[in-house]
């Protein structure tokens, strides 16, 4: 991916968190603006090199539980590539291991809360995301001044093998850090 790219992604992430979110009304410009944040993430994240099979291979995008996006999210990421991988998007009732996404949207539902759908999807190359400040995923989204923002945990990034860029990590409204390992003697 080139640099130029990278930037423009940026840019719009920025553009993103700077647009107001009024309650109500707004709540379609609430679920467009993270509609698009979801897949506007990707390109900050590093995945182990063995995550994609081909080069072309699919970059699933997963909603798991109660869908608040709708045909939203499949408008937004029509015709989108990450890294050159075309996005799928999915909706699955539940999250199960090895359920092959690589960015979840986690949002819980009567059949499987999101804290027990997190859990399960907890250690594996996934970059989770959620909008729920008591369960929060790797990435977290809030509403901060009337603008979707989001937090990161990046210790949750790490324990899922992912990397998340400076550049993304900058953009938070807070970030959880990576424990320092001890150091050996």
């Amino acid at each position: 991916m080139t640099r130029a790219w990278h930037r423009r992604c940026l840019l719009l992430l920025i553009a993103f968190s700077c647009l107001p979110v009024a309650a109500g009304a707004a709540e379609p410009l609430e679920l467009a603006v993270k509609a698009a944040y979801l897949y506007k993430l990707a390109p900050f994240v590093d995945w182990p090199a063995n995550e994609f099979a081909a080069a072309d291979s699919p970059f699933d995008l997963c909603v798991i539980g109660d869908d608040p996006f709708g045909p939203v999210l499949d408008r937004v990421v029509t015709g989108q590539r990450i890294d050159g991988h075309p996005i799928v998007v999915h909706r699955l009732p539940t999250a199960q291991r090895n359920s092959g996404c690589e960015l979840a949207f986690v949002a819980g539902s009567k059949v499987q809360s999101a804290k027990d759908g997190l859990r399960q999807l907890s250690g594996q190359p996934i970059l989770t995301v959620t909008d729920n400040e008591t369960t929060p995923g790797v990435v977290d989204f809030v509403i901060d001044e009337g603008r979707v923002r989001f937090r990161i945990d990046n210790q949750a990034a790490a324990d899922n093998g992912l990397t998340i860029s400076s550049k993304l990590l900058s953009l938070a409204v807070s970030v959880a850090p990576r424990r320092s390992r001890p150091t050996e003697r």
